[in-house]
């Protein structure tokens, strides 16, 4: 994020405000006006509401959001391990659901632990030392001994999906669109394929001195976003359902299933290239 940012600060043709925030958004058929809360006022053909799960643009131009609770909650927590990451990810399911480690810097690993809401006063009542040994047994041994864990912080996990995701002069992305389960982390992938399919609609009609925030530039965008986000959102969604479900002669076939994925990779290759970003936007 830090790196990000610096990079957007040295962009001649960006312009950061920032701290501010947008207090109110009048649309009109030319384009929208932006009040922030510091009293400016920005004029744009387009506003692309990118700010997150509960999206505060997408209140003020009245997009709402359904919600599904998945009955989970998510730990998470820097954690330090005896082995290098090299730049992998590991995921492992358990019966409660998936536990993530997602590489950072400095040899850390960011984890997210997938726990049901009634082990939460339990978990985050640990000492560090019980937590990262409650932890090494349900992750392994991948990355050796876990030799430390930072901050603690839980929160319940949700799929968030914007009820539209154009509006009149208005293109929403990111968590705005969708913020889904992390298992297997396709939140972020699906937000950047939103923000390069809606960037590539508007580059090609501002190079021919057209309007970015038409309404056939908002059509085209939303049809190229549809099937990806339907598809991703039931992938994920359903791997969830699939492996919190204790129904045994399920948990059998899940298995069996799992095993000859990892026999044969023509088997896995649907999978990966969803989740690997292979597809079409």
């Amino acid at each position: 994020g830090q790196i990000f940012h610096h990079k957007l600060a040295q962009l001649s043709s960006v312009t950061l405000y920032c701290p501010d925030s947008v207090a109110e958004i009048e649309r009109d058929v030319q384009g929208c006006t932006i009040s922030l809360s510091s009293g400016q006022q920005l004029r744009a053909q387009l506003l692309v509401a990118a700010d997150g799960a509960l999206s505060h643009c997408c209140d003020m131009v009245h997009i709402g959001r359904t919600e599904h609770d998945f009955d989970q909650l998510a730990v998470i927590a820097n954690i330090t391990t005896e082995q290098a990451h090299q730049g992998q990810a590991f995921e492992r399911f358990t019966e409660f659901g998936p536990i993530a480690l997602l590489p950072m810097s400095q040899g850390r690993s960011s984890l997210v632990w997938c726990i049901n809401p009634e082990q939460q006063h339990q978990v985050m009542s640990w000492s560090d030392d019980d937590f990262l040994t409650q932890l090494q047994a349900a992750f392994g041994w991948r990355l050796g001994k876990l030799q430390h864990t930072g901050k603690r912080a839980c929160y319940p996990l949700l799929l968030r999906q914007s009820g539209q995701i154009t509006s009149h002069r208005v293109a929403v992305v990111g968590n705005a669109a969708q913020t889904l389960h992390p298992i297997a982390g396709q939140g972020f992938n699906l937000g950047i394929r939103d923000v390069i399919s809606l960037a590539e609609e508007v580059a090609y009609q501002y190079r021919h001195h057209h309007d970015v925030g038409s309404q056939s530039v908002l059509s085209r965008y939303r049809q190229r976003r549809e099937n990806d986000r339907q598809q991703t959102v039931m992938m994920t969604t359903g791997l969830v359902h699939l492996f919190a479900n204790h129904y045994a002669p399920l948990v059998v076939g899940r298995n069996l299933g799992l095993m000859a994925m990892n026999a044969f990779h023509s088997l896995q290759a649907p999978l990966l290239r969803r989740a690997m970003g292979q597809v079409e936007r």
